[in-house]
């Protein structure tokens, strides 16, 4: 029944993204918009995951069939999420750094698997939109260009995502408030530095580690 939940949550997310690829047709958003409608919905999978199936090297399956889709997808420059100014292997990094949180943590520490993924998904995601909707203070690093703006969402975002997680797992609030406030400049500062679309791999990994080996 795990192979058959595992099958389930690859036609789930593959009905997700078909939709909201559909939907930013329809209302003629821009590709790079759609590209952070998934990133955000994706991230939710690991709920499926934590439902549904009980080991790792399960749950591990549907992340290495979507990097394995999404690098096919991104060569060939199907899908709006692929048609972007510039080629990004973001959307391949995001599958591979949760496929890495399921491995270490799917099955002994859930929360960081949570933690990691909700952060990258949340926090990283309105980063973007909110940089590229309401973005006027910019600050670079290298070729790299990104709002104030963008770093504030990231940080309330990523603050509210794990203060809610902590809770969620019965941790004590004064535990889940500032240890979610810690966490949360972490996330931001590590979404600034980083290079290209790294931060898809970078945020998630770190979050799951300090969640899994701190809490």
């Amino acid at each position: 029944m795990e192979w058959i939940a595992a099958i389930g949550t690859i036609v789930i997310v593959g009905i997700v993204l078909a939709l909201i690829e559909w939907t930013g047709g329809k209302m003629q958003v821009s590709p790079e918009t759609v590209r952070k409608w998934i990133h955000i919905a994706v991230g939710h999978w690991v709920f499926l995951a934590l439902a549904w199936m009980e080991h790792w090297y399960v749950a591990v399956t549907p992340l290495l069939f979507f990097t394995l889709v999404n690098l096919i997808t991104l060569k060939r420059g199907k899908g709006k999420m692929n048609q972007v100014d510039r080629r990004s292997y973001g959307t391949v990094y995001y599958p591979i750094s949760l496929a890495v949180l399921v491995v270490f943590f799917f099955e002994q520490e859930p929360m960081a698997l949570v933690a990691g993924s909700m952060v990258l998904a949340w926090g990283d995601g309105l980063a973007a939109l909110v940089g590229k909707r309401f973005g006027k203070t910019f600050y670079t690093r290298g070729k790299i260009q990104r709002s104030f703006e963008g770093s504030i969402a990231m940080f309330l975002a990523s603050f509210l995502v794990l203060t809610v997680t902590f809770l969620f797992y019965e941790e004590p609030t004064w535990l889940a408030v500032s240890y979610g406030f810690l966490l949360a400049n972490i996330a931001t500062l590590i979404e600034a530095v980083s290079y290209r679309d790294t931060d898809n791999l970078l945020i998630p990994l770190t979050i799951g580690a300090l969640v899994a080996f701190a809490l």
